[in-house]
């Protein structure tokens, strides 16, 4: 008819064709965006599961002393005093003692020959980092020292927390083999700060 306007089919065609496709990639888009955030949130919820978990291990690491001197019954040192995975025990002494770590067969014999560790600055400190028992002598006076019972054998447990309700051995009067069982306030401190700095950055990198 005059003055009428007549489309072409196949244009109507197409773009009839063309609207599903855009409708399909803006729900496709849309449905993937939850799935993404999910993914971060889950991340994020791990990340901080396993630094909380570091810094209660941290937390829960002891440090014992033991007054190392000639005269004190070490024989049942590791029987009254719980070591486990993440402690640490600090030998305090003076001249001329040393600690000395032994293999056991060493131990029991007092040889000094093959020591696999020997230290002698008065304040030798000593971390677990596995389970299993260890072996520590003096060496002076060629041995003797040992042989009149400056050794001990700390048995290492393989948690690093205590029972409940356990309470620290009393310190016998004059028995300078005692331990003291109160964790280092300082050490405690930095590690506890390092755990929680750790996981506040790994939590940043998301």
């Amino acid at each position: 008819m005059p003055g009428s306007t007549i489309w072409p089919t196949h244009r109507y065609c197409s773009l009839q064709a063309a609207s599903p496709r855009v409708s399909s990639a803006s729900a496709s888009a849309s449905s993937t965006a939850p799935a993404r955030m999910s993914s971060a949130s889950l991340a994020k919820a791990l990340v901080a599961l396993a630094a909380v978990a570091a810094v209660a291990e941290l937390a829960a690491a002891k440090t014992h002393t033991i007054q190392w001197s000639l005269g004190a019954n070490y024989g049942d040192w590791s029987n009254s005093n719980a070591v486990n995975v993440g402690d640490t025990v600090v030998f305090t002494y003076s001249s001329p003692h040393t600690v000395d770590e032994l293999s056991q067969a060493d131990y029991t014999a007092c040889s000094f020959g093959s020591p696999v560790s020997t230290d002698q600055s008065g304040s030798t400190s000593v971390t677990f980092d596995k389970a299993g028992t260890r072996y520590f002598a003096c060496a002076a006076a060629g041995g003797s020292h040992c042989s009149q019972g400056q050794k001990v054998a700390i048995t290492v447990g393989a948690s690093s927390s205590s029972p409940a309700g356990q309470s620290p051995p009393a310190t016998p009067s004059g028995n300078s083999a005692a331990a003291s069982m109160v964790p280092g306030a300082g050490e405690l401190a930095m590690k506890l700060a390092l755990g929680l700095g750790v996981g506040g950055a790994l939590l940043a990198a998301f």
